[in-house]
């Protein structure tokens, strides 16, 4: 059985929105084929679905995944509610989406500490320690984007002021890094496993690592209402899939790291060193630890995306989790 295909192209959500328009409101299809969606090309973890489906794992829970890598969170959510996606693997920002009206629900928490994230600066030495960011300039993605927030917060535990760092909205990790080298901004907060592959060339070195923000969380499984009302097996045997790939994940780091290069296409190195900085905060249980969520829920109204919550409960559901160990 052939447990994946993907398409991976900058006509990927048009695509997928296509292909949605001839399915919207019928969910998973009869063979199981479930739609995946990504918010980006090339993460560890959302390379995790190659692990999986390279291993056997989908297959052996009868599902055969079709994926779309989309270009953010954004066009993400506009592709579940043009009904083009089944099953996202995502942010966890994304649950501002549902709150503003997307078809779907937060069905398993994925990674807690935002540990593939890092404050990078220039191995010039003109940084070394945190607090020489003081009155620096930051790079980070957009206003409104995690790497915003965490900046933000940093700030805040050195007991700065928000006026005590300049952000700077660069866009992606790239022309975070082009940026740097340029010396355009003093640092920025991105994606580490690019951070690595700039340790490894000698460029930069990651200055500060988040792994200290353990109650929060970082990715999510996110299924579409319509899976979820008529397909709750399906979810169900994702979901069981999931983890029984996060546990083959953790059990077998070549075969994982081999499953995933394709994917991430980093290099033998630093593929280990993602793979050990991100496969411990993998959940086993997926369960959405209150206090994470409420401290999720502040950086959405730290970062101005929504001017009040609704019920957290209204954004995620634990009924498929029911088989999972507590």
């Amino acid at each position: 059985m052939v447990a994946l295909t993907r398409t991976r192209s900058h006509l990927a959500f048009i695509a997928a929105l296509l292909v949605g328009l001839s399915a919207i409101g019928s969910g998973a299809r009869a063979e199981e084929t479930v739609r995946v969606g990504t918010s980006a090309i090339g993460s560890y973890i959302f390379e995790l679905l190659d692990a999986g489906s390279g291993a056997g794992i989908f297959a052996k829970h009868d599902i055969q995944l079709e994926r779309t890598d989309f270009a953010g969170g954004g066009q993400l959510a506009q592709g579940i509610s043009a009904g083009a996606v089944d099953i996202a693997l995502s942010g966890s920002t994304d649950l501002v989406f549902i709150a503003k009206g997307m078809p779907a629900k937060a069905v398993t928490m994925v990674s807690a500490a935002p540990v593939d994230f890092a404050i990078m600066v220039r191995s010039d030495g003109e940084i070394v320690k945190p607090e020489q960011l003081k009155g620096k300039r930051m790079g980070v993605t957009s206003p409104t984007s995690l790497t915003a927030w965490l900046a933000l917060d940093f700030a805040r535990r050195q007991g700065w002021q928000p006026r005590d760092i300049t952000l700077a909205f660069i866009g992606s990790t790239p022309s975070e890094l082009a940026a740097l080298q340029v010396k355009n901004i003093d640092a920025f907060v991105g994606n580490a496993q690019a951070g690595y592959i700039f340790e490894e060339k000698k460029q930069g070195s990651a200055l500060v690592t988040f792994d200290y923000l353990t109650t929060y969380i970082t990715h999510i499984l996110y299924a579409s209402d319509a899976l979820i009302n008529d397909h709750p097996k399906t979810v169900r045997d994702f979901i069981a899939a999931w983890f029984d790939t996060v546990k083959f994940a953790r059990a077998n780091k070549d075969e994982t790291i081999r499953l995933t290069m394709p994917g991430t296409k980093l290099s033998r190195d630093v593929a280990a060193k993602t793979y050990d900085v991100q496969t411990p905060v993998l959940s086993l249980t997926g369960r959405f630890e209150p206090q994470a969520l409420k401290a999720l829920a502040q950086s959405f109204i730290d970062l101005k995306l929504l001017d009040k919550l609704p019920p957290l409960s209204d954004l995620y559901s634990e009924k498929f989790l029911a088989s999972q160990p507590n």
